[in-house]
């Protein structure tokens, strides 16, 4: 009976975020649109004091407040076969409402709601912004690779992949979490934004193997227990490139206390205009360290590398509630331990989105991996004395809807 119940609460808040992106697909072909994402609400485009009575009446109640209302809802389902055995699924991958505050030009605050997902609350944060400077506390996405700080709604793929799974999921990097950073922007030929906080780190253990218990932080907020994430950018009109690091506490032997991990990497991205075809390519590589080697109980590290890229050619959706088409195509690899051999996980994926910019989309998506020999079992990838063992193959058909407001 709960899950009847929690399964008709999800519908429901699907179908109304659905109404609204649809309202809003409406809405944003008659009149331009805005993004509120940065707007300051309450003031004037040439930041006059007070409004008339008369303007104060005509606006909304959440803008009278200073308050954004958003929302996106996933609907995912997909068919996965490996080695002759065949799976299917159907979900809602997101269904989230989020709220944004902007009392003024240096105050910030946001607030994120997912329904679906096991840990619903997603953002809580306040962010004051003095000149150059800007300090954020509360849960949000630490300083990491440009593909793990984008919204997946603005992704082409369907979802983070085959990195995102076992480096963020697996290993602890990355991740959104309770924490502080300082930032700093400058401008110039060459746009500057160095990002460096601490934040909460996971309760990721040797003795939960593949069981995510990355997504449940600490109760320890003593400096051992935190997470330290930097990430230095220079943006060039449509480019940018960028530098990040981390070095994360994790206990992968029980009872003997946490050890450190490092993680540090590179990543570049480029757009071009949608008068000029709306292409889009992220790439991103890294390298650090883990337990997660064919013996996640020896105390000794293992040094991974992985890499990916994202590359997407949309035609149409020169502004927003546009109409487009946008095919693409990801590859994804990672090696868990560079001192084991025939350990390597590779990942391929391509597909199509249609539908209206910045408002809703379908998504058609084809995906393969393949896994070596001796890929790690304390990934949790294959489960321990079943069937199918390394070497092995998988391929995965995706349809996801989803829409936003």
């Amino acid at each position: 009976m709960g899950l009847t119940l929690r399964s008709a609460v999800r519908a429901a808040v699907a179908a109304a975020l659905c109404a609204g992106a649809a309202v809003g697909a409406r809405a944003g072909q008659e009149s331009p649109a805005v993004s509120g994402a940065e707007s300051t609400l309450g003031q004037s485009a040439h930041g006059a004091g007070a409004e008339s009575p008369g303007a104060q009446e005509g606006r909304g109640f959440l803008e009278r407040l200073n308050l954004e209302l958003h929302g996106r809802v996933l609907f995912r389902a997909s068919r996965r076969s490996q080695d002759g055995a065949s799976s299917n699924d159907t979900d809602f991958e997101n269904t989230r409402v989020e709220l944004r505050w902007t009392p003024g030009r240096r105050l910030r605050g946001v607030f994120e709601w997912d329904f679906s997902e096991a840990r619903h609350l997603k953002d809580a944060w306040m962010r004051l912004r003095l000149g150059p400077w800007a300090v954020r506390a509360g849960q949000f996405k630490p300083p990491g690779p440009a593909l793990e700080l984008l919204s997946r709604w603005d992704l082409p793929a369907s979802e983070r992949g085959l990195v995102r799974e076992l480096v963020v999921d697996s290993m602890g990097v990355a991740g959104r979490r309770p924490g502080v950073e300082l930032a700093f922007e400058s401008k110039g030929r060459w746009d500057l934004e160095v990002r460096a906080g601490a934040f909460l780190s996971s309760h990721v253990r040797g003795d939960r193997i593949g069981d995510e218990a990355f997504d449940n932080f600490v109760d320890d907020y003593s400096p051992r227990a935190q997470k330290l994430a930097g990430r230095v950018a220079l943006a060039r009109k449509r480019f940018e490139i960028g530098v990040f690091g981390e070095w994360r506490p994790a206990k992968p032997i029980p009872e003997e206390g946490y050890r450190r991990f490092w993680t540090t990497g590179v990543d570049v991205g480029w757009s071009d205009k949608p008068s000029k075809g709306g292409r889009r390519i992220w790439a991103d590589a890294q390298v650090g360290s883990s337990w997660q080697d064919a013996n996640a109980f020896d105390g000794v590290d293992a040094t991974f590398l992985a890499g990916r890229v994202v590359a997407a050619w949309r035609r149409g959706g020169r502004a927003k509630g546009k109409g487009y088409l946008e095919p693409y195509a990801a590859f994804s690899i990672i090696d868990p331990d560079t001192s084991i051999r025939s350990d390597v996980i590779w990942e391929a994926s391509g597909g199509i989105n249609v539908g209206i910019w910045e408002q809703l989309k379908l998504t058609l998506e084809a995906q393969h991996r393949s896994f070596a020999r001796n890929v790690p079992e304390s990934l949790g990838i294959f489960a321990f004395g079943r069937n199918p063992k390394p070497p092995a193959t998988s391929t995965k058909l995706v349809v996801q809807v989803g829409g936003r407001f």
